[in-house]
């Protein structure tokens, strides 16, 4: 492929209209950095997973949007509904850990996306999202969206939705809460004074027993990194205790993945966010009709 920085002007009706910087945007497998650079536009910026891997969208060479991948979770209850032939159904740990390997080998997650203030608004998101995922060497990409409800953005970049459910811990955890604490479930920093205020000794009582609903109840405290880890590993301060379990109860993103057309493909990895649009996102990418627009070829 080469790097030609003429920009085509397709004649009208030649493909979908859009914001015309588009045609000027480039996705491509980025680094660390990139996410770094743009990480404090996101609404979570904290904690890394395993095995990200990194993709960045740049116009003229400036950075305007990062995707961040990674290794799924290995037990996800959404994703046992939309594909209830991998859900565990008990075993031995022989077949536990072939289900753990089938399941890292054929999916990711879409951990973090964040676009530049700047282009929001005009389509960068979904477009940069659904290439990546074709470029990502999983055959299917996940994404778990709290924002999903609020924007389409992920249905536009052609992830297939399950049906919500209630969060299954909300019940169970305000009343946990309701036992030790007077501010709204809601409040952070009413609950956090309140346990700050607290003797030592009900301070202790309090905080454990928190602990220990937010331990039996989250599984990420159970699996990849923290598989192995007791109650007893916990030590987690009010902030973030409440933070967690707040996280916990009161949350309930959506789910959806993403079979990607172009798996096995051997794709060039620098495509122009254009590409999006020359095919349905379930379609593999026209790679003629691209270089015939652009007047770049493609082929590798």
């Amino acid at each position: 492929m080469t790097t030609d920085t003429h920009v085509y002007r397709p004649a009208k009706g030649e493909y979908p209209a859009h914001f015309s910087l588009l045609e000027r945007m480039m996705v491509e497998p980025g680094d660390r950095e990139d996410w770094l650079s743009l990480h404090d536009l996101h609404y979570k910026t904290e904690s890394d997973s395993f095995g990200q891997k990194y993709y960045r969208c740049t116009m003229d060479g400036k950075l305007i949007g990062v995707v961040v991948t990674a290794y799924p979770k290995l037990l996800l209850e959404p994703r046992h509904r939309m594909f209830p032939k991998i859900k565990p159904t008990g075993g031995t740990k022989l077949t536990n850990t072939a289900r753990g390997k089938f399941v890292n080998d054929l999916f990711a997650i879409v951990n973090r996306s964040v676009v530049d203030t700047l282009y929001r608004g005009v389509g960068v998101s979904y477009r940069m999202i659904n290439l990546a995922a074709r470029l990502h060497p999983r055959q299917v990409m996940e994404i778990q969206s709290a924002m999903s409800k609020f924007s389409p953005f992920a249905m536009k970049a052609g992830f297939q939705f399950a049906k919500p459910v209630q969060n299954k811990n909300y019940g169970k955890g305000v009343q946990v809460m309701s036992r030790y604490l007077d501010s709204h479930p809601y409040d952070t920093e009413g609950l956090i004074a309140e346990i700050e205020a607290m003797s030592p000794a009900f301070r202790h009582k309090a905080m454990r027993e928190l602990t220990a609903f937010y331990y039996a109840c989250s599984s990420l405290e159970k699996t990849g990194r923290n598989l192995g880890r007791s109650l007893d590993d916990l030590n987690y301060g009010p902030r973030e205790l409440i933070a967690k379990i707040q996280g916990l109860i009161f949350t309930s993103p959506l789910y959806g993945a993403y079979k990607n057309p172009d798996y096995g493909r051997d794709l060039p990895q620098r495509l122009p966010l254009i590409a999006f649009d020359l095919q349905t996102p379930s379609e593999p990418l026209n790679l003629d009709r691209l270089a015939q627009i652009t007047g770049v070829s493609y082929s590798k």
